[in-house]
């Protein structure tokens, strides 16, 4: 399946989502390779601030500054990705980049946040042509798709909503990787026979 869809207001959420990203870093072979978040966003925008305040989320908890690109102090965004991604992408550590950012959509959708099996093409809804970011990405649909309107709408979305959706995504992305840690820690050592 490619896109996972999760309720920010179903109580089990945290723990299926941040199981369902373990799963999916797992799959990508997050055990063997550095995983980063790209929080794309900016504070800027309320509906937009999704991706800054997971990384804020991320690194509360304890995600190092290598693991996390895009905060509200230092954010992600369209003006600055290549700049900010490309040094974190070309150190020749492979890394495993999840993309996390905003989405506009219908209203049946709005609270939810999608787990994909690739990564994504940010700005879309707000009419900006990006490169594509990540092998895996998260995404919440914070607001309804408004057509012409869409930059306003996204401006004008409750930070209790996005505030929320920020706070699932960063905490099950913090205790899939807390999983992956203990996984690898125990994971019994191959000798060479």
């Amino acid at each position: 399946m490619d896109v996972e869809l999760f309720r920010f207001e179903d109580e089990t959420a945290l723990a299926r989502l941040s199981r369902a990203v373990e799963e999916r870093l797992i799959e990508h072979g997050g055990r063997h390779r550095p995983v980063v978040f790209a929080c794309v966003g900016t504070d800027r925008s309320t509906g937009d601030a999704l991706g800054p305040l997971v990384g804020e989320r991320l690194r509360r908890l304890g995600c190092g500054e290598d693991q996390v690109i895009g905060t509200l102090e230092s954010p992600l965004h369209a003006l600055n990705l290549d700049e900010r991604l490309g040094p974190a992408l070309d150190d020749g550590s492979d890394r495993l980049v999840v993309a996390v950012d905003a989405a506009l959509g219908p209203l049946d959708r709005v609270g939810g946040v999608s787990l994909h099996g690739r990564g994504l093409r940010p700005g879309p809804g707000v009419g900006k042509d990006l490169p594509e970011v990540g092998e895996l990405s998260l995404t919440a649909t914070v607001t309804v798709q408004a057509g012409a309107l869409d930059v306003q709408v996204l401006q004008s979305t409750r930070l209790w909503l996005v505030q929320g959706l920020a706070e699932l995504i960063g905490s099950a992305s913090w205790w899939a990787l807390t999983n992956l840690d203990r996984a690898e820690a125990r994971a019994p050592a191959v000798s060479a026979a």
